[in-house]
């Protein structure tokens, strides 16, 4: 008698259509737990500049500086832009919309989130290291193409 093999029932593409599936849903688990409107307000603004004061990269702290944390506005902007591409990021994800798209959007996030730590021990920078991992190989396996609208469309 040959050995049960439990992961037979599906195949490696459909696996990682279920990878991609959980790391969509990852990232609007990432938007849901957001105090959304303090977020959006620019509530989080004086937690990013005791961040950047002794960055270990000045020149990520400079660009920091220089374009988000000019002013009031330009970091309720940016507050936008974090919430909306974590947003579209988990939809062409979690549907395989533009998969490749959303997988760099997400890589993209991640390693701005990683940058914005710097090489602290911070809690969740294991969870960015996994979600960049998981995106690179679901960019490199294609994984849009099964279970998902880029199917139907490419």
């Amino acid at each position: 008698m040959e050995p049960l093999d439990i992961f037979a029932w599906l195949t490696k593409e459909e696996w990682l259509a279920i990878l991609r599936i959980g790391l969509g849903l990852w990232w609007l688990e990432s938007v849901r737990h957001k105090d959304l409107p303090g977020f959006l307000r620019g509530d989080s603004r004086g937690w990013v500049e005791g961040l950047v004061e002794n960055h270990p990269i000045p020149a990520f702290a400079g660009i920091l500086k220089a374009t988000a944390l000019r002013s009031e506005r330009t970091w309720v902007i940016t507050s936008w832009m974090v919430v909306l591409g974590e947003f579209a990021a988990g939809v062409s994800i979690t549907f395989g919309i533009l998969t490749f798209a959303g997988l760099i959007l997400a890589a993209f996030l991640n390693l701005n989130y990683l940058l914005l730590a710097g090489l602290k021990d911070q809690g969740e920078q294991g969870q960015n290291l996994m979600m960049i991992l998981i995106a690179v190989v679901l960019f490199v396996t294609g994984a849009g193409q099964v279970w998902g609208v880029d199917a139907l469309i490419f």
